[in-house]
């Protein structure tokens, strides 16, 4: 029997029974998805080994489907009991040192990654999944992301946020917050750093960064970066210089200085690096889909999402950057718990705003300030925002050392400090509250699941499978289950450990309206309709099974499309299953009538030339529980010698389930005896489920 492991229906029934509390509005809970080799993803068109991708590869995994392992690739035993099989995929690249890297192509080899079934007797409740080795190559300082030490070892030297790479690199502070007056304006003194005995000392005003970052072209050095708007190959934005870098070519769309280099993403955001070696990991991609409310498929249904939570149970895993991906969505603006702080000087939003720490803690980064080992204790008053030294994000500043560097990052232009990022009073994989009514006071306090007792809620946990590590800017620091205790972190001070079965809650309704304007997903049409969804990419469509796919791979259907990336995890993880709580308003437009509308026919069998008859149409609406709307009865007869009777026609508007409606048409029988009538009668309504009983003939004999 295999131990950590989850059975889907008490877990349904338990996160249910936490989660879904709706008062007025509507509550939907899907089925439960459990996850198994069938999600596996294959490549960028879409595919999955079983079919509910946007197609069916039965080669995407070895052993199990059309092809056997290679030789020296067979399956192997994992410590779980679970056996797992090679992949081969796309979500890889081949990296060649001090050029570049390349997407990788399905070439057979099944070295992406492995993955196999996690059963329970017969019963399968799970995928085990186990990555293949991070590449790595070697780039010329500062180019790299990582800084590559003897031994193999490595350490991130990559942030989205220039104050962390300053702290890192100097001990110079553009956003000061350790200086002697770090509110003094005009600026105050940088510090001065010296031996206990003063034998040596160090002015910090004289090691401000280069910030003379010069844009590379086929590797050549040409014009300073003065613009982070990224270039869009569909239409340029005026004055763009870069397009986005993924860092697969490192003589292009990538500046440079002495101290660090700069890449940009898709959405704008800076990457400052500054080390000798990038990292690509081997992605396993896995896909599933979840059912929606039958409601919200119906055409022009555009309910408000009030609330809606994705609950995934799988194992703490080694990376933080293991995503979840719901319709194919990234969302910055899911932060998990950041830093308390008081807002000490100024008014929200004012350019004097100041923040300071609400408590005593330490920065997690190793680093030391003021001779304190091993990392430096920030205490409460700590300032954590700087606004009176925030960069004009449109200033030109000039070309020396001691002038300012451009605002490419948002804690340039928005005044935060390195304490405010690695300060570890935080926790990225908890919901945030904040417990103080004061809107100068921003005390938040966390819980693994979504909990309104506790405040005004702030932000959902990054969407993530829950790791071990903080991630972002303390990328290799386990979280402390003691907060704010000095690292390094003993065994027993660790809070998330690697393996254990957890339940990851994330809060799809998190979003940035005011950079990104509304969420796809804050009204049902968003969720069904990816043509409503501009923040991804439709990169074509299956000829088979018409399902559209993104420039990620991942089918968009009308059902919630999740990705689950795993990555650089070589140690396996396991990821069980997934469900969908959603709390939802409004009457949307009413589905069409569903009813079965039933014709019959009666005619005379002989009629006496000249005389006057009679034909009776009876149409009985047979239902389920709907008014017929727009039932129209025609008739109509011809002769075999060519004449006609009708068309004649009655429109019956409405119809209740259970009633009927016979019209009688009259006519007078031709004079020509031997003539025969051929009579047809039809039913016409949009609405008729059951087209088969909508008509009916008779046939009438005249007689002399």
């Amino acid at each position: 029997m295999l131990n950590k492991i989850f059975r889907r229906t008490p877990v349904a029934l338990a996160v249910s029974a936490l989660l879904c509390q709706a008062g007025g509005a509507l509550a939907y809970e899907s089925p439960v998805h459990v996850f198994s080799v069938d999600d596996v993803m294959g490549g960028f068109d879409g595919s999955t080994f079983g079919t509910e991708g946007a197609t069916q590869d039965r080669s995407i995994i070895c052993g199990l489907g059309d092809v056997a392992c290679p030789a020296n690739n067979p399956p192997i035993p994992d410590k779980s009991g679970v056996t797992l099989y090679g992949v081969d995929s796309e979500f890889g690249y081949y990296v060649v040192d001090f050029l570049g890297a390349e997407g990788k192509i399905r070439d057979g080899d099944y070295l992406e990654g492995y993955v196999g079934n996690i059963e329970d007797g017969t019963e399968v409740i799970g995928i085990q999944v186990s990555n293949a080795a991070t590449l790595k190559y070697k780039v010329k300082p500062p180019l790299g992301t990582w800084c590559q030490g003897l031994g193999g070892t490595s350490v991130k030297c990559e942030t989205e946020h220039y104050t962390v790479m300053e702290h890192v690199q100097s001990c110079y502070e553009t956003i000061p917050y350790t200086t002697p007056d770090p509110l003094q304006v005009p600026p105050a003194d940088q510090k001065t750093v010296s031996t206990p005995s003063g034998s040596l000392s160090f002015d910090c005003a004289d090691a401000p960064l280069d910030d003379n970052v010069i844009v590379l072209v086929d590797g050549e050095p040409t014009v300073r970066l003065t613009n982070s708007e990224p270039c869009d190959a569909v239409g340029d934005p005026i004055g763009c210089q870069m397009f986005p870098n993924d860092k697969t070519d490192m003589l292009n769309n990538i500046a440079l200085s002495s101290d660090y280099s700069v890449q940009l993403k898709d959405d704008g955001k800076p990457l400052y690096g500054w080390g000798g070696t990038h990292k690509r990991p081997n992605d396993i991609r896995l896909y599933a889909r979840l059912e929606l409310p039958a409601e919200w498929k119906v055409a022009n249904a555009n309910y408000t999402v009030t609330r809606a939570e994705l609950v995934v149970n799988h194992w703490i895993t080694n990376n933080p950057n293991d995503q979840l991906r719901p319709e194919d969505l990234e969302n910055e603006a899911a932060t998990g718990r950041k830093p308390s702080y008081r807002i000490s000087q100024g008014e929200p939003g004012s350019s004097d705003e100041v923040w300071e720490s609400l408590i005593d803690c330490y920065e997690g980064d190793g680093d030391f300030i003021e001779g304190e080992t091993p990392a430096s204790e920030i205490g409460a008053g700590t300032i954590l925002k700087n606004k009176p030294y925030a960069l004009d994000p449109l200033a030109t500043p000039g070309t020396s050392p001691a002038d300012p560097p451009y605002a490419f990052s948002s804690d340039l232009s928005g005044g935060l400090t390195n304490a405010y990022y690695t300060t570890i009073n935080r926790d990225p994989f908890e919901w945030s509250y904040d417990a103080n009514a004061d809107p100068l006071v921003q005390d938040f306090v966390g819980s693994q699941f979504p909990d309104d007792t506790l405040g005004t809620l702030v932000s959902g946990p990054r969407w993530r499978l829950k790791p071990n590590k903080f991630g972002q800017d303390l990328p290799g620091l386990e979280i402390p289950l003691i907060e704010c205790s000095a690292p390094p972190f003993a065994k027993d001070n660790i809070k998330y450990e690697v393996g254990e079965p957890v339940t990851t809650v994330i809060n799809l309704l998190d979003w940035d309206e005011e950079a990104n304007g509304l969420s796809p997903l804050a009204t049902s049409a968003g969720w069904v309709d990816v043509d409503l969804n501009e923040f991804v990419t439709v990169a074509g469509t299956d000829p088979v099974s018409g399902i559209p796919y993104t420039t990620n791979g991942l089918p968009m259907t009308d059902d919630f499309d999740l990705a689950v990336y795993v990555k650089g995890d070589r140690k396996s993880t396991a990821v069980y299953n997934a469900q969908l709580i959603i709390e939802y308003e409004g009457e949307g437009p009413q589905p069409p009538a569903s009813y079965d509308l039933a014709l019959s026919l009666s005619a005379p069998d002989r009629v006496i030339a000249g005389d006057a008859n009679s034909v009776t149409v009876t149409v009985t609406n047979l239902g389920p529980g709907d008014m017929a709307d727009g039932a129209v009865i025609e008739l109509s007869g011809v002769t075999n010698r060519g004449t006609t009777f009708g068309p004649y026609s009655e429109n019956y508007p409405d119809l209740p389930e259970g009633s009927a409606v016979s019209p009688v048409f009259p006519f007078t029988a031709p004079t020509d005896r031997s003539t025969k009538i051929d009579w047809t009668a039809t039913v016409t309504s949009g609405s008729d489920t059951n087209p088969a009983n909508d008509s009916a003939t008779a046939k009438t004999q005249v007689k002399k």
